[in-house]
């Protein structure tokens, strides 16, 4: 296992559509919010880039969730790269996580 690496982090689409989503909704939602959501989303990726492998391992992804919003990143990790999956309401059905 590798440890204490920097990886390069790659944003399927389909991940970019959630986190664009979330943004805009905690941008509707209170003037300024979605600024103090995407802190805490860089934050956590500069964590899990720093070290992936702190992170629970479910079924064969990785989940990482965000200090103050309720957001699940989940992500795998192939040789020198991060690739984020989803960013997962954890508010939403559990079935309708990927």
């Amino acid at each position: 296992m590798k440890k204490n690496m920097d990886y390069s982090i790659k944003i399927y689409p389909s991940a970019r559509t959630d986190l664009n989503n979330a943004i805009n909704y905690y941008k509707n939602k209170q003037f300024g919010l979605e600024k103090r959501f995407l802190s805490d989303f860089e934050k956590l990726l500069n964590r899990i880039q720093s070290n992936p492998y702190i992170f629970r391992l479910e079924n064969k992804y990785r989940n990482a969730l965000l200090d103050i919003f309720p957001y699940l990143v989940i992500f795998e990790i192939n040789d020198q790269e991060i690739i984020i999956l989803a960013v997962f309401n954890t508010h939403q059905n559990p079935n309708k996580k990927p």
